[in-house]
């Protein structure tokens, strides 16, 4: 019987993601490690380090068929000579019967105030969405939704953000918009209603030392669109290992989500610059029986300019 509920649930959600007559809003895919690369969330942040920082995260969320997975593989570096920063981000985000590829560039401009480095950024994308509604069960023949076949459309998009860091590298924040604009006429099921509404994301964190000689980072990141409740994360990470520079970094994070849920995540900075992270998250209701638990995982390789540890790109 939880399998058959849990079934239909799924396929709801399906439904009212592809169903042309209903549709509200397109989400943004979702993470749980952006503290490991603020790239996902804002283009500002293309180039806040004097290396290229490269990574890909895989995410599946719940265990059931048709529940979301998402593959983001992301690039940003530095230009030479130049305070300029630029970026690169391939997105593929499933739910149910529906597919959303995305491929966007960043470019954010950086200079230096009297409190901090500051950068400014635009982010530009194409998205490529497809609905296979042929594979969806037939509950009702009758039912419109099925009469429209198929679906797949492309659309542009445009984005812009802001991000700033401390001189001493001790505190951070940003805001951002990725998609203020989505060409999405060919998805809209009227002239009025948009099928991508915005995404407003702000978030901000410092670092803490401890008497013990543990470094926590306190965090937080505020979700904000249009018809839909805010999300909150609020994040502690601490540094429990560090070997110096170049050395081996092992950061163990807890974070609460709004609407009860858990992330636990692990960061290691291993030697000649690559990177891992891991993230559990869980719910503290009844729907962790019936859905299941998120995991999310990333690598991360940094190349060029000094070397990463010694920037401390731990602070942001």
């Amino acid at each position: 019987m939880r399998k058959a509920i849990t079934k239909l649930l799924v396929l709801s959600i399906g439904l009212a993601l592809v169903q042309q007559t209903q549709i509200i809003a397109q989400q943004d895919f979702l993470t749980s490690q952006y503290n490991f690369n603020a790239l996902m969330l804002n283009p500002a942040y293309a180039g806040a380090h004097n290396y290229v920082q490269t990574s890909a995260m895989y995410r599946n969320q719940w265990s059931v068929e048709g529940a979301p997975t998402t593959q983001v593989l992301c690039a940003d570096g530095l230009l030479k000579k130049l305070p300029v920063g630029v970026g690169l981000i391939i997105t593929t985000d499933r739910i149910g019967v529906t597919i959303e590829r995305t491929i966007s560039a960043d470019m954010s401009y950086h200079f230096r105030t009297r409190l901090g480095k500051m950068s400014f950024g635009l982010r530009g994308g194409y998205v490529g969405y497809s609905a296979e509604i042929d594979e969806l069960v037939y509950w009702d023949e009758g039912d419109p939704v099925y009469e429209t076949g198929n679906i797949k459309e492309g659309f542009l998009t445009l984005g812009f953000g802001a991000f700033f860091s401390a001189t001493d590298g001790r505190w951070f924040g940003g805001i951002s918009i990725p998609n203020y604009y989505a060409k999405d006429d060919v998805l809209r099921s009227s002239p009025d209603v948009r099928f991508y509404k915005r995404h407003v994301y702000a978030y901000g964190g410092g670092i803490v030392k401890t008497g013990w000689g543990i470094e926590l980072k306190p965090s937080m990141l505020i979700r904000a669109t249009g018809g839909a409740p805010i999300s909150t994360d609020i994040n502690l990470h601490a540094l429990l290992m560090e070997e110096g520079p170049g050395g081996t970094q092992v950061w163990l994070g807890l974070g609460y989500r709004t609407r009860s849920v858990t992330v636990a995540s692990i960061e290691i900075a291993l030697p000649h610059n690559l990177r891992f992270g891991y993230a559990y998250d869980f719910m503290g209701s009844e729907l962790q029986d019936a859905l299941g638990s998120t995991h999310e995982i990333q690598l991360g390789f940094n190349f060029g300019g000094e070397t990463p540890l010694i920037q401390n790109p731990r602070y942001f």
